[in-house]
């Protein structure tokens, strides 16, 4: 995913969706975090306090949805609003497939999230 030309609003949204997926299925896995750490890398921050706290922002925003199933969909239903055109979304579902993917097994709930975001993007 090229990371270039993403407005602050979408950084948050894509950060928030990667958070959010690496809680639907209440297992943290490093393999996930690592995904996450490489696309906040491809980001430009003018320095390693802003990057780290555009990341801790978004565990904060996130986590506050992950108390249920309609929870975590309403929240990705609402993120996915930031990304308009058919190609930014395509990058941004196949980003999160990617990184839910990354332990080598999908849960139930991160099949969900995806199903929910490909919705929410009509793919």
């Amino acid at each position: 995913m090229n990371s270039q030309g993403f407005t602050e609003d979408q950084k948050q949204a894509l950060m928030d969706l990667l958070v959010l997926g690496m809680y639907a299925d209440h297992n943290l896995a490093s393999a996930e975090d690592a995904c996450l750490q490489q696309r906040l890398a491809r980001f430009s921050f003018p320095s390693d306090y802003e990057r780290q706290r555009l990341l801790d922002a978004s565990f904060t925003r996130a986590s506050r949805h992950t108390g249920s199933a309609d929870a975590i969909r309403a929240y990705a239903t609402q993120l996915a609003q930031h990304f308009s055109t058919g190609d930014l979304r395509r990058s941004v579902y196949d980003t999160l497939d990617e990184m839910l993917t990354s332990d080598g097994r999908v849960t139930s709930e991160e099949s969900q999230l995806l199903g929910v975001l490909r919705d929410a993007f009509r793919l």
